[in-house]
């Protein structure tokens, strides 16, 4: 009988990796700061594009692009300053 190698199905990360990701305490739950961007990206521009179009349609695909847009961009600059 075998016995499984329990340390090779746990991916261990280093802890300085996590410690220089910018990040904010919310509940008690550590939430990266362009997540934070993203999500006030999109309220914004939501509530823009409800006062200009007055479509609901226009305001979900205009703040999803905005969420997605603001969300990548700052990680993936985030990941590039970290390295």
């Amino acid at each position: 009988m075998t016995s499984a190698n329990i340390t090779a199905l746990v991916e261990v990360r280093p802890a300085r990796a996590r410690a220089s990701a910018r990040s904010v305490e919310i509940a008690g739950t550590r939430w990266p700061v362009y997540k934070l961007h993203a999500l006030l990206a999109a309220v914004v521009v939501g509530v823009l594009a409800l006062a200009i179009t007055g479509s609901v349609q226009a305001v979900a695909w205009a703040s999803a692009v905005a969420l997605i847009t603001v969300w990548w961009t700052e990680r993936f600059w985030q990941s590039r300053r970290h390295r």
